[in-house]
């Protein structure tokens, strides 16, 4: 695999936005105990389920930049 070079600026970048999806992942996972709308706590579900996704995601891109 090619060693991809990242500018600070972009990992700056990539750092805000591992702790914006790591905010959303816990808030929807600790809503979902408080939500008693079915429909609600399956889009809370999702959106916990997406936003660990993509913390995976960032965290890799910032594993690849070291």
């Amino acid at each position: 695999m090619a060693d991809k070079k990242y500018a600070p600026h972009e990992l700056l970048e990539v750092h805000e936005m591992l702790t914006v999806k790591s905010a959303c992942a816990v808030k929807s996972s600790m809503m979902q105990g408080l939500a008693s709308d079915k429909k609600l706590k399956e889009l809370l579900e999702e959106d916990a389920k997406l936003s660990q996704k993509a913390v995976e995601e960032l965290k890799g891109i910032l594993q690849e930049a070291k």
